[in-house]
């Protein structure tokens, strides 16, 4: 997409707005701050930065998700993070001289917002609200972050996929008629890369899962959630 296109679209939609991070701006500030963003398209599977680079900027998914990754010294891709529409990444790297540990990749039709280290600082010293918002993200990502290393420590294969699913129920689950529906945003190969596992594990022990009530598959990207207090117990979240 022409980035100039992307711009107007940008504009019209504020992308910004629907970052929980600038709720604190008005109209007018949101359209300034829209209006000196790059705005960049990247297609299913392009490389948005590499690991070992410098950062773009602070980035935000206007359309679109994406994955971090990095690939294990046995040639295995281990999935960080996953970042859906209206999220966002590069922020820590703003701070520091670090290079980006891991590298970011479209997983379909992806638009992006940047927003260069300049304009970032600028915009938390003229809204302190943002820079208090900002803190908070972070440390809630801090405290995903300790939830995956005690998840992935783990030997037991259901305390990692349980965590897993609570994790995408909060971003990706839909109260329906029918119960919690979660559209998961990865297939099963790169389910098992996100929680370190053979896919064949994986799809065991979702399989038991399914049998035991716990979750109900629609497709094979959508799920229904039976009972969240088993994952729950099952989850890193009941050793913590």
């Amino acid at each position: 997409m022409d980035s100039n296109c992307m711009s107007c679209t940008c504009l019209h939609d504020l992308c910004l707005s629907k970052v929980p991070l600038f709720a604190s701006l008005d109209h007018a500030n949101l359209v300034t701050i829209t209006s000196q963003m790059q705005h960049r398209s990247y297609r299913k599977g392009e490389t948005i930065i590499s690991e070992g680079s410098h950062p773009l900027g602070f980035t935000v998914i206007q359309h679109g998700s994406a994955k971090a990754y990095r690939i294990t010294a046995d040639g295995r891709e281990q999935i960080l993070y996953i970042f859906p529409t209206h999220d966002y990444f590069g922020a820590r790297f703003l701070f520091t001289e670090d290079a980006v540990p891991y590298s970011v990749e479209a997983l379909e039709e992806t638009q992006v917002c940047i927003l260069s280290k300049t304009q970032l600082m600028q915009l938390l010293a003229e809204h302190p609200p943002v820079a208090l918002e900002l803190i908070e993200a972070m440390a809630h990502r801090m405290r995903r972050l300790e939830l995956v290393v005690q998840s992935m420590g783990g030997r037991n294969a259901e305390m990692r996929i349980a965590s897993m699913l609570l994790e995408f129920m909060d971003t990706y689950g839909k109260q329906t008629d029918r119960g919690m529906e979660v559209t998961l945003p990865l297939s099963r190969e790169g389910l098992a890369n996100y929680v370190g596992m053979a896919r064949e594990t994986l799809s065991r022990k979702l399989s038991q899962l399914e049998e035991e009530g716990v979750i109900a598959f629609i497709d094979s990207r959508q799920m229904l959630v039976k009972d969240r207090g088993m994952l729950v117990d099952l989850s890193v979240l009941a050793a913590d």
